[in-house]
């Protein structure tokens, strides 16, 4: 296992895909999942929080885990409201990025698809932050990169 490597991000596991949405600070992390949760939960699907704002993660020989720093576990800001509670968990296995970006790509190359962190190859999604599309989209491009994280691989 690795020494933890502090990322500013968000966890969350929907429907035993572990999640990490990556951007700057007021990109839209925290309200795109919060309506992720809730459309996993409004369809009966698992949805738990990592942690909000910051993710520790680590490495071991299986892949990449994320891990909520101590007292972040569940905790979530909602701009407007202040911090909620969500079903969470303290850590998960990572399998799929988005990096909330500041461009908009029509058709991504396949080397946009994938990252590597802490050395392991993982599903990489870019999704134009909140001041570029609505929140739907973004959820719509964070739906189907979660679809093609699980489903076999083309030969």
């Amino acid at each position: 296992m690795t020494k933890p490597h502090h990322v500013h991000g968000t966890g969350l596991v929907l429907d035993g895909v572990g999640v990490l949405l990556r951007g700057p600070s007021g990109a839209g992390k925290s309200l795109l999942t919060l309506s992720l949760i809730e459309i996993w939960l409004g369809k009966g699907l698992e949805a738990l929080l990592v942690s909000d704002d910051r993710v520790d993660l680590t490495a071991d020989a299986s892949g990449v885990v994320m891990n909520a720093p101590p007292l972040l576990t569940g905790l979530i800001e909602l701009r407007g409201r202040g911090i909620v509670h969500r079903p969470s968990c303290a850590s998960a296995r990572l399998h799929l990025v988005i990096d909330l970006v500041p461009a908009y790509e029509r058709m991504l190359e396949e080397d946009a698809l994938s990252t590597y962190i802490l050395g392991h190859q993982l599903a990489r999604a870019p999704v134009p932050h909140a001041e570029r599309i609505g929140l739907r989209h973004q959820e719509l491009l964070v739906m189907e990169a979660v679809r093609a994280s699980t489903s076999p691989a083309e030969p």
